[in-house]
Order: structure tokens, then sequence, then C-alpha cells
């Protein structure tokens, strides 16, 4: 993936990051769609089951991808890659929970929400890990990972929501975070683009004739 692409995703992620943190701190959310998914999961018997398989996508999941990960790395040849990936989806995780949250002072049922914390960590980690192993990815296995982190990442933004802890709305915004934030990273860290050297014009030796 080239470093231009990158710094265009994270630019416009964090752009509508930003937009939206400031709309949310505002008081602007998108009351409709998130009082209908309050009221649908209000009447679920089961709020507390969708706690529990929130809690078991965070962290279990993410030690078994990043552990992985860094083994599949370490074995062809991109360890340093995925040690960066993960350090980069650390970092989202913390400016989401110590910098945006206090920031935006979005409260759901009391507590901070805007942006979940639970999303931020599996899509900034999904993300990452795919960004660090695609070089050495064919392409029908970078189609078949991603779409496993895409799927994981919408799985969590259900469970949070089904648990009642958060928002649609803070579903977005943490996607928008990591999305912004690793691919900052990765764009950051990539190779630059090598200008090709020219070739260097040697000059013919001239031919004695023979006496």
């Amino acid at each position: 993936m080239s470093r231009f692409r990158l710094t265009i995703i994270a630019l416009v992620s964090l752009f509508a990051t930003a937009l939206l943190s400031l709309a949310v701190s505002r008081g602007h959310s998108a009351d409709g769609l998130e009082q209908h998914a309050v009221r649908v999961f209000e009447r679920a018997p089961d709020v507390d089951h969708w706690g529990r398989f929130a809690d078991f996508l965070a962290t279990p999941v993410i030690g078994t991808v990043v552990l992985v990960s860094l083994v599949f790395g370490a074995l062809r040849g991109v360890l340093r890659r995925v040690v960066a990936g993960a350090a980069f989806a650390t970092i989202a995780f913390e400016v989401s929970e110590h910098v945006v949250k206090p920031l935006v002072q979005e409260r759901f049922r009391g507590a901070l929400s805007f942006p979940s914390g639970h999303v931020t960590a599996v899509c900034a980690t999904a993300l990452a890990m795919w960004i660090a192993l695609y070089p050495v990815l064919g392409y029908s296995a970078r189609v078949i990972t991603f779409a496993i982190g895409a799927a994981w990442t919408l799985l969590m933004s259900v469970a949070v929501v089904g648990a009642l802890w958060h928002t649609p709305l803070d579903d977005i915004g943490s996607v928008l975070l990591s999305v912004g934030f690793v691919t900052a990273g990765a764009a950051l860290l990539g190779p630059k683009k090598r200008t090709p050297v020219p070739p260097v014009e040697t000059e013919p030796e001239p031919v004695t004739a023979g006496v």
C-alpha cells in the first residue's frame, strides 16, 4: 500500500474524527438512530450477554491476534512492522480514552462514551496488523484477513451497543479515529518512494586500427 494513499486516508479520517467530535461535544447527535438502537436492545433480555461477548472480543481476541501476527511476522521477516503497528494501535486506544473522551464529554447512562474504547482497540488492532502483514500476504489472503477484521470490528460495535455501553455514533467515531491514527503511523514509517537512478553513460573506447 503506497505511502501517498495511506497519508490521504489518515488525513481524511482524522479530519472527520475532529468534525464529529466537535459536533458531539456541542450536543449534536443522531438522536433518531441512537434512540431506536437503545429501544431495540433495552427490550432484549440478554444485555449482560452482550457485555460478556464484548469483553471476550476485546482482550482475549486482541491478544491472540497480536501474538499470531508477531509469530507470522517474525517468520516472514516483517517483525518490526508488526511491532510498530501494535504500537500505533495502542496509541489510538490511549488517545481515545485519555484525550478525546475527556475533551468531548459525551455521556451515555452516566459514563463518558464517545468514542468507544472497545471498538477503537479492536478496529485499530485489526487494521494495524493487516497493514503490517500486507507486503507478505497474497491477494486472496489480503481480502480474507481484511474481511475478518471488518467482521470483528462490526461484531464489537454491535456488542457494545447491545450491552448499552455506547451508541452507534460512538462506534463511528471509534472507527474513524482508529483508521486515522493507524494509517498515519503506517505512512510515517513506510518506505519512501525511491527515485530511479539514471544509468551512467560511458564513452565508447576508441578503436585503434591495426597496422
